[in-house]
């Protein structure tokens, strides 16, 4: 497969089904330009024994994944195996030279890559996530992961760096008893609860607020 093309096409790198952003310019341009965020999960190079920060390598969302390569601002690669690694027995020089006898001889290992397809949806939900992932970012807002508030997707007005989330995305029915719970992280939160529902052509959304004396949610149609 040829190398990466000349037009700033991006290479997601796919291990596991999950797609990686190694290159700290592709990073940079995904957030400033194409409003994709992920998430960082390494460590920093100077500072590695800190949790405060995290460096490359960025971990995306299955729906950017989707959403760059459909955009075709990026594609989809992975490394070959190294099937030509290789063994070469070498003397000893010094009989107290510590160093293993087998050297291993990296000059045959394969640097380039291939492009690989994207993978399939595996259920409903996923599909209505993308549906609605797309529908949001073509609105002009940012999204990350919503599972530490309880939803699929945090909404954001601007770049996460100097805005707060203002709504919690669910793309999949709650019982009446979750979406009370969800309701009070929300409120707590600063944030609203946002229910999204595919009815065949589009997306609705449901924003539900909580009545703190009877413990019952009012949903009302929302548009972004």
């Amino acid at each position: 497969m040829e190398n990466k093309m000349s037009n700033n096409v991006i290479d997601v790198h796919m291990i596991n089904n999950k797609g990686f952003i190694w290159n700290a310019n592709d990073w940079y341009m995904l957030r400033t330009t194409h409003r994709i965020l992920g998430s960082l999960i390494g460590t920093l190079p100077s500072m590695p024994r800190q949790e405060d920060q995290n460096g490359l390598p960025c971990l995306l969302l299955p729906e950017e994944v989707r959403l760059l390569v459909e955009n075709r601002t990026g594609r989809t690669v992975e490394y070959p195996s190294f099937i030509s690694l290789h063994t070469k027995e070498t003397p000893k020089v010094n009989p107290f030279e510590t160093s293993p006898n087998v050297v291993i001889h990296l000059d045959e290992i394969r640097s380039d890559i291939i492009e690989v397809p994207l993978p399939e949806f595996m259920n409903d939900l996923e599909r209505i996530r993308y549906k609605v992932f797309k529908d949001l970012w073509s609105k002009g807002f940012y999204l990350t992961c919503g599972l530490k508030f309880g939803g699929d997707f945090l909404v954001y007005e601007g770049d996460p760096l100097a805005y707060h989330a203002k709504y919690i995305v669910n793309c999949r029915d709650l019982d009446k008893q979750i979406m009370v719970s969800r309701s009070r992280v929300s409120s707590i939160t600063n944030k609203k609860m946002v229910l999204a529902k595919d009815d065949g052509n589009s997306i609705m959304y449901l924003i539900y607020h909580l009545d703190d004396t009877s413990q019952n949610n009012d949903k009302i149609n929302y548009t972004f």
